[in-house]
């Protein structure tokens, strides 16, 4: 059986505090979500479901948690532009929403 030696000199990097970012990869899925949502609302001229501040912090989320790709920046812009223009136009009914993005 083999013995596992530990050197005296080696140090361990001290743990990180910060939340490692989710991969660009994750992020295609969320932003497809989100605009799905946009595009019907403004198709139908209806309310965003839930509260403006819920997709504003949504988009949020987004922004800080992935490794974006400046393309997918891009989208993230785009789309948060289109959840203020939105809500501009409607009252938000939802504003104590509370609730965290995943």
């Amino acid at each position: 059986m083999k013995s596992i030696v530990a050197s005296r000199n080696h140090q361990v990097p001290a743990a990180s505090t910060a939340v490692p970012k989710r991969t660009s990869l994750e992020v295609d899925r969320e932003l497809a979500h989100i605009q799905k949502v946009v595009t019907a609302v403004r198709a139908t001229s209806v309310p965003l479901p839930i509260s403006v501040r819920y997709w504003k912090v949504r988009l949020h989320e987004l922004r800080i948690g992935y490794m974006l790709l400046p393309v997918q920046l891009a989208r993230l812009s785009a789309l948060e532009l289109d959840v203020e223009n939105i809500s501009q136009g409607q009252v938000d009914v939802g504003t104590s929403d509370e609730r965290r993005v995943a």
